[in-house]
């Protein structure tokens, strides 16, 4: 071969390497992971990128356990990167991988190629986190470690106190553990990774409950006796309550971490309410007389002050007291103050005249019937209505019994007059319900005899002008609607047999026509009525009750304002059903046939 062919030859093959040179730098490797380029430590030059991808993945072995939680008992946990929720971002990973010598164009591209051939690349992988993930798998560790304080407690057992001691409690901090975590998860080396444990202290330690074991011992050291301060006679007390008694009532409770002993408010609430029944004293009002010419109040009887147990206060007290070792502990009083004292004045209330006047008579009343209204008229002596108040007749007037000083008279109990203690108290009911009516108040409870009684007719009062009552079911009520107080004062005429209530206030000008009573004709009350009697002697016929007759009758009231405006109209209807005649007989006495005829001639 001569020289000049060889040199063609050789310039050929020059030409053929450079050209292949050129395609394998460029069109060859422009879908292509440039050869010397390592993602960490697995070559990808050459693949193409769905390849270059999975040979990545296989390399990266996200699925092999190399992360161990390390547990405060030394236990251990496996977990690969993907159980925590570690994840190849795909995308994000292979413009990594083809962006070196895939940038420029032209020549600077093929000189970036052949560097990475000559001296290789190496590039990172981009994960993505997804932290519930590796949160909920913390979250089942936490399941299995967690446990709660448990406070010292400090019980009963009988009358005895006793101490269960506490224990600290541990809970899995999983924030500071994934904190510590995450920078593992950017390298995928085998890793320990401590758990972080948080200890919890229990509220109660050991000390406090042997601090209130101390305390619950000295508060059963000895009975409770509970005192009532300045006791008055006749009033209860003291009350002993014994050890093994105080001991059920005993509360040992955590609160704010320390624990409290002392008795339970609910269980004392209930002991202490039975003590302050038995010592409540309502207050008592002072009683006043109206001096007419001197226009002022007289004392008639002094206010006396109510008292309460102040029931909070004395539950505050024994509990402090106990846990101080006192165990005689004084009741927490309440003064209750009287409405009206010694310092209230005429003018203080607007009394300044007489106002209406109310009167019924007595005369021929037995002298217990006599005694009962006297003693019932003095309950109403004095008595204050304020403005608004409504007044009871039985409220003011108290129990009616023997021993508070009735004598027993006629009473009407179903359709019969009988022996009853506090005959005669109607007519003190009557005389009130006229006094309001004059007075033009409001009547809202009034209820009529069951027969005509003649006592409440004698002065020209005619038949329904009158009131019954019948503690607690039958009232006599009405509204003090004025401005001003009402005084009522009782005035009894001896001589006369009168009973008055005399209303002492301001008038407002209001004026009261009365219209009636107005009745019908009366009704027979038909034969006597006679009862064998096998306990009276022979021969005996006693007359038990006068015959009544029957009679419907009307009482009305029209109330004018100062104006002269109507402010009520009132209608007092009265049903007196016939009565007869009632006798008692005994052995050996033929009572009178149906003609009527009688022993005694009625």
């Amino acid at each position: 071969m001569n020289r000049l062919t060889f040199v063609v030859v050789v310039a050929a093959l020059l030409l053929l390497t450079l050209f292949g040179l050129l395609l394998l730098l460029g069109p060859v490797l422009e879908s292509r992971v440039i050869p010397g380029l390592r993602l960490w430590g697995a070559a990808l030059g050459g693949l193409r990128a769905g390849d270059a991808l999975v040979h990545a993945e296989d390399y990266l072995a996200l699925d092999a356990l190399r992360v161990v939680f390390v547990g405060p008992d030394e236990q251990r946990w496996s977990f690969s990167p993907a159980d925590l929720g570690v994840s190849v971002a795909a995308e994000a990973t292979l413009t990594r991988v083809l962006e070196p010598g895939h940038g420029d164009g032209g020549w600077e591209a093929y000189r970036e190629r052949v560097g990475i051939m000559q001296q290789g690349a190496v590039v990172a992988p981009v994960f993505v986190w997804n932290r519930n993930r590796a949160e909920a798998q913390l979250q089942t560790l936490a399941s299995q470690l967690d446990s709660l304080p448990q406070d010292a407690v400090v019980y009963l057992q009988g009358a005895e106190v006793h101490i269960e001691a506490s224990s600290i409690g541990r809970r899995l901090d999983i924030t500071a553990t994934l904190a510590s975590l995450e920078p593992h998860l950017r390298f995928l080396d085998p890793v320990e990774v401590p758990l972080i444990i948080e200890i919890l202290q229990p509220e109660v330690n050991d000390e406090e409950a042997a601090q209130a074991l101390e305390m619950a011992n000295v508060m059963l050291a000895e009975p409770l006796t509970l005192l009532l301060p300045n006791p008055q006679e006749g009033d209860p007390g003291p009350w002993i309550l014994k050890p093994e008694v105080v001991s059920q009532m005993l509360a040992i409770r955590p609160e704010e971490g320390h624990v409290v002993v002392g008795l339970d408010e609910a269980m004392l609430l209930h002991y202490l309410e039975s003590l302050a029944l038995a010592l409540h004293r309502d207050p008592v009002d002072a009683q006043f007389r109206y001096d007419v010419v001197a226009k002022e109040l007289v004392i008639a009887s002094p206010s006396q002050p109510g008292r309460d147990v102040d029931l909070a206060g004395t539950i505050a007290r024994i509990n402090e007291f106990l846990q101080t070792g006192q165990h005689l502990v004084p009741l927490v009083l309440q003064t209750i103050s009287p409405q009206y004292d010694e310092t209230t004045s005429a003018a203080d209330l607007g009394i300044v005249e007489l106002i209406a006047v109310g009167e019924s008579y007595f005369v021929g009343s037995s002298s217990a019937r006599d005694h009962n209204i006297r003693l019932g008229a003095s309950k109403f002596d004095g008595v204050l209505v304020a403005p608004g108040e409504t007044f009871s007749f039985n409220t003011f007037l108290g129990e009616v019994t023997p021993d508070a000083g009735y004598d027993e008279s006629y009473v009407i109990v179903g359709d019969r007059t009988v022996p009853g203690v506090g005959g005669g108290i109607c007519q003190v009911a009557t005389t009130a319900f006229r006094a309001a009516f004059y007075a033009g108040y409001p009547i809202i409870e009034r209820w009529p005899h069951a027969y005509r009684v003649g006592y409440y007719e004698l002065g020209g009062f005619g038949p329904g002008f009158d009131a019954t009552i019948y503690s607690p079911l039958v009232d006599f009520r009405f509204v003090n609607d004025s401005s001003h107080h009402l005084l009522i004062q009782i005035e009894i005429d001896v001589a006369r047999s009168r009973l008055q209530f005399l209303f002492y206030s301001t008038s407002d000008g209001r004026t009261v026509e009365q219209i009636g009573p107005e009745w019908g004709d009366p009704v027979s009350p038909g034969l006597p009525v006679y009862e064998y009697d096998p306990t009276l002697p022979s021969g005996a016929i006693h007359k038990l009750e006068s015959a009544h007759d029957g009679l419907d009758a009307v009482l009305e009231r029209v109330v004018r304002d100062a104006e002269g405006k109507v402010l009520y109209r009132d209608r007092f209807e009265s049903h007196f059903v016939p009565w007869p005649a009632r006798y008692v007989y005994g052995p050996d006495v033929i009572p009178p046939d149906a003609s009527g005829e009688s022993g005694d001639g009625e």
